[in-house]
């Protein structure tokens, strides 16, 4: 330690990268949904703001910030990771400025990153950085594929949004993938969990009236990964996923739908997971 104080010290590397953050803030969400922490909402949530009020200016989502400056316009998994991560923050807070922003974000992507002829999304760009090529990630790697995130993304907005558009490019990205899938399985398993939840229709649990965070916390504690869940303690709630459910009886209510065609409305978990196929 003697010798090493008198050597010159290594540079430090103390950027914060938004990416890296969007797939912190589903790893936070998640943790608050599992074990009832708040914390863990409120570390999400923080984290989430940042990145709005940072990484996110003048309708350009950064790559890095540091010391008050940001850099490098962010690269597809900065949007990829960055959505995921506020989708699932809705999830745990049903707040709907994260969804909103992540559609907000999902929209750029689409301007500025899709590839119409391959109906897949460039790794950069339409407006940053000008390469010699731009290169397609599709194959896992230590975090998954961004193209395969943007599917998962585009499922899950398509449904709370009810963006057929959306909803069909996720089917498409998948199918072009579907004998990588097969023949590849260990760099592709974020496309297999993808490919799994098109296998069937997937869940959309509408929650309405004043106890419906409650009910969709108590719901959350069951494990059904082919799902999407709304909630409101309001009947105005402008998210197309809730238009039109109403309290039944003055009590809140839960409506279990696939394809957008509802089941009787119901008033309990119980009742509400024995409509869930």
């Amino acid at each position: 330690m003697q010798a090493r104080t008198s050597r010159i010290r290594p540079g430090l590397d103390d950027k914060i990268l938004t990416g890296w953050n969007g797939l912190l803030i589903k790893g936070l969400a998640d943790a608050a949904i599992v074990f009832k922490e708040e914390r863990f909402s409120k570390l999400a949530t923080n984290c989430a703001s940042f990145i709005k009020s940072k990484a996110w200016n003048n309708g350009v989502l950064h790559r890095t910030y540091k010391n008050g400056q940001t850099r490098l316009y962010g690269y597809l998994e900065d949007y990829a990771a960055t959505i995921d991560g506020l989708i699932k923050l809705y999830e745990a807070s049903f707040n709907r400025e994260w969804l909103d922003f992540g559609y907000l974000l999902s929209e750029q992507v689409m301007n500025e990153f899709f590839d119409q002829e391959e109906r897949l999304f460039y790794y950069t760009s339409s407006k940053g950085e000008k390469l010699i090529a731009r290169k397609k990630e599709v194959f896992d790697n230590v975090i998954p594929s961004t193209n395969s995130m943007m599917a998962h993304n585009l499922h899950k907005l398509g449904l709370y949004f009810e963006n057929n558009d959306y909803l069909t490019l996720a089917e498409e990205m998948t199918a072009r993938l579907k004998s990588l899938i097969l023949t590849e399985p260990d760099y592709l398993t974020n496309w297999a969990m993808m490919a799994g939840q098109l296998a069937k229709p997937t869940a959309e649990i509408a929650i309405v009236g004043p106890g419906a965070f409650e009910l969709a916390a108590a719901l959350k504690q069951t494990y059904l990964p082919n799902k999407v869940v709304a909630a409101s303690e309001t009947e105005t709630d402008a998210l197309p996923m809730l238009a039109g459910k109403k309290v039944v009886n003055e009590k809140t209510t839960i409506y279990v739908c696939y394809n957008r065609a509802c089941q009787r409305p119901v008033g309990t978990i119980k009742e509400a997971l024995s409509l869930v196929v």
